[in-house]
């Protein structure tokens, strides 16, 4: 996360406006909007983030839900007047009138989930949000808009509602658009911050009428205790001050979003095997074609390749022994194999039954070890683990999928665990993404530190470990 605070000056909104960054942005069209649902990390998110959208929104009698995650209670950590359950209860009503004073028929959802812990409540959010988008109106032609924070905004509770939306966007096929709130203080127009990711993302804007501004000004003065001091004493001074203000009161709104209008759902598996399809994460089908009359069919038991990867693979985790380990896309079981002894337990996972038969018959007998069809994203494994290991099946999955695989990655991963990528990195033509764009989408994950990259002509070898992680000569005492 980004180390800043609202109490210093942060970028002037002129820079932002000599910058014309409204200018850069592709037009937001209602008109393809069926119904709107906003994520807000925190109770004046949805105003200065999105207060013009909702208001316009309303003004077309769209349906619009506010979704609230928490209600803010740690805003003043320091306060001398208000206990956390005193700003609780005054932010909850404060968010209720804002909305109200953007679009009277608005629904406000208060989730009354930790502040400032929200990664913690990640399983909770996202039911919350999914069982909103799939009990939405809209309709065969046109999409929900899932609007929430943007993951880079550099607070942790912005990143987890964030990433939150990301993924039931990709569950659901809504359109998924990120406001900035805190960027706009800490970064500036040429922060490399704006252009990560795999370029994918775009930048989309929408006009506000004079209706839609004195509707946003009004909300945002309805958040009276972060606009205005609490009181005179120390501890007490407002969060959105003038200069930070000025970002929200802009002629527009500007949001992240994908460069493709609406997304949808990976369609379903064909019963009968099938060719890659561009764009949609290869099916249970074309695995079942590619292990037909074959054994091993990528030669894992007979390739010094494979067995040299494999060994630089189990050189590069950072523990001698784990607890739990989650393998990921297990094939035939060789690898596993070798998990099975630097661990107390493995699942061993796979799409194919066949190469799984294979794999049960190779670690049969072997204690604490269990294999298992899944397909994944979809059919992920509860708990935790100590060492997620994902080897070789990132590029079979569509841009959609992918990112909720990597965020189950992350969410899996215990305190002070591993995980460990590797993917080929030549060109296939069948497979939707290719090795480095798999690790691209690695490294842009929040939360993650990076402590072993291998990287060679034919494979790139990575691990993570939450942050912040320590290399295993700090572990061993031999450095601090």
């Amino acid at each position: 996360m980004v180390s800043f605070t609202h109490h210093t000056g942060g970028t002037s909104e002129r820079l932002w406006q000599e910058a014309e960054w409204s200018g850069r942005s592709r037009p937001l069209l209602l008109a393809e909007c069926a119904q709107l649902i906003v994520l807000a990390a925190h109770p004046d998110d949805e105003s200065l983030g999105a207060g013009g959208l909702i208001a316009l929104a309303g003004h077309l009698g769209l349906g619009i839900t506010v979704i609230v995650a928490t209600n803010g209670e740690a805003s003043h950590p320091q306060s001398p007047t208000l206990t956390t359950v005193d700003l609780a209860a005054v932010r909850r009503v404060e968010v209720v009138s804002a909305v109200r004073a953007l679009a009277p028929a608005a629904i406000v959802r208060l989730l009354d989930l930790p502040d400032g812990d929200l990664s913690q409540h990640r399983n909770s959010l996202e039911e919350a949000v999914f069982d909103e988008v799939r009990s939405g109106t809209a309709g065969p032609a046109a999409v929900p808009w899932l609007v929430a924070p943007w993951r880079l905004d550099g607070h942790p509770d912005h990143a987890a509602a964030g990433e939150t939306a990301a993924i039931v966007a990709a569950r659901t096929g809504a359109r998924l658009l990120e406001y900035p709130i805190w960027a706009w203080h800490w970064s500036t127009p040429d922060d490399p911050v704006w252009r990560a990711g795999d370029g994918s993302r775009e930048l989309w804007g929408i006009d506000l009428d004079v209706a839609a501004r004195e509707r946003k000004n009004t909300a945002m003065a309805a958040h009276t205790s972060q606009v205005q001091p609490l009181s005179d004493r120390a501890g007490d001074e407002a969060i959105v001050q003038p200069g930070f203000a000025a970002h929200f009161e802009r002629a527009h709104e500007l949001f992240l979003g994908d460069a493709h209008t609406a997304g949808g759902p990976a369609p379903a598996e064909p019963s009968a095997p099938a060719s890659a399809t561009p764009g949609v994460s290869l099916s249970a089908g074309f695995f079942d074609e590619f292990y037909a009359g074959s054994r091993d069919p990528w030669g894992f038991e007979t390739r010094w390749y494979e067995a040299r990867k494999r060994a630089l693979t189990l050189a590069a985790l950072p523990l001698r022994r784990y607890g739990a380990t989650l393998e990921l896309g297990c094939s035939i079981g060789v690898l596993s194999r070798d998990l099975a002894d630097r661990t107390d337990t493995l699942l061993a996972t796979d799409i194919n039954e066949q190469a799984l038969a294979v794999a049960r018959d190779r670690l049969a007998g072997l204690p604490g070890v269990t294999v298992e069809r899944r397909t994944l994203p979809a059919e992920w494994p509860a708990g935790t683990y100590d060492l997620v290991v994902l080897s070789e099946i990132g590029y079979y999955c569509s841009p959609a999928d992918l990112t909720v695989l990597l965020e189950r990655c992350r969410q899996s991963l215990a305190p002070g665990g591993s995980l460990v990528a590797c993917h080929w990195r030549h060109p296939v033509g069948e497979y939707p993404l290719g090795g480095d764009e798999v690790h691209a989408a690695l490294a842009a994950l929040p939360g993650l530190d990076r402590t072993v990259r291998h990287l060679e002509h034919d494979f790139v070898l990575e691990v993570y470990e939450p942050a912040p992680a320590r290399s295993v000569a700090q572990r061993e005492g031999l450095v601090p």
